[in-house]
């Protein structure tokens, strides 16, 4: 569990966080590919504490592997984007399970055991932070994506001016809420974020003429309150896992 936890914190970190658009846009390119590469490799290490060479290279190669299959082969698409993120966690995994003492190798392993248990906790955390914020935006947007163009393409739908990315950052604070209010035990509180949602997002769109918004605000929000839910209770069992009793008392 040490070595999946580092793993998958140090791949959300490397993929998301120092992975933008502007990268994202010129992978195509092999020097782009090469150096998103080498900061996967980099932030593993980092987490691990040290650098077992051979999981760093097999981990490197497979992310590379993967990584040109969908920037040259796939469209970018929702399942595309899946699949590329479920073989990275896939080989994470398997590669736990080949190299359970790798996280022993470095500074990890000058931390008394009460304290190695608090800081993976830690790093759960922050994992559960990374993965509930653009990863749940980028799975929105791509599943939201033939709605928003029915709206877009449609004239007889009345175009409503927001701020620029407002729904991107309404979207981040629900997902980080409901991640807090899960992972305090507070799972009451998000009904009543549910419920607040609906009445400041909705109050501009009760004309009949306005269904398509309507509608495509209801699927992206209740997308975006599942992703929140299913990362935080992922995370609060990982929590689980290393705090015990701890995190319920």
């Amino acid at each position: 569990m040490e070595v999946f936890t580092l793993l998958l914190a140090a791949h959300l970190l490397a993929d998301f966080p120092l992975q933008n658009d502007w990268l994202i846009a010129r992978k195509k390119q092999p020097l782009y590919l090469a150096g998103h590469i080498l900061v996967v490799g980099a932030t593993a290490a980092l987490f691990l504490g040290g650098t077992p060479w051979l999981l760093l290279a097999l981990l490197v190669l497979t992310h590379l592997a993967m990584d040109a299959i969908k920037v040259y082969l796939l469209r970018d698409t929702l399942p595309s984007f899946l699949v590329d993120q479920a073989v990275h966690v896939a080989v994470i995994a398997a590669l736990a399970i080949a190299f359970p003492t790798a996280w022993q190798l470095g500074w990890w392993a000058m931390l008394p055991d009460a304290d190695t248990s608090a800081a993976m906790a830690l790093v759960t955390l922050a994992a559960g932070l990374m993965a509930v914020l653009k990863p749940g935006a980028i799975v929105i947007q791509k599943a939201t994506a033939s709605f928003a163009a029915q709206i877009r393409d449609d004239p007889q739908t009345p175009h409503i001016e927001g701020l620029a990315n407002g729904g991107l950052y309404i979207g981040y604070l629900e997902r980080f809420l409901v991640l807090l209010l899960i992972v305090a035990g507070q799972p009451a509180g998000v009904g009543f974020l549910i419920t607040a949602k609906s009445i400041l997002r909705f109050g501009d769109v009760k004309e009949s003429t306005q269904r398509k918004m309507t509608e495509y605000i209801i699927i992206g929000t209740f997308m975006s309150f599942a992703w929140g839910l299913l990362v935080a209770l992922l995370t609060r069992l990982a929590l689980t896992y290393w705090l015990g009793d701890a995190l319920v008392e």
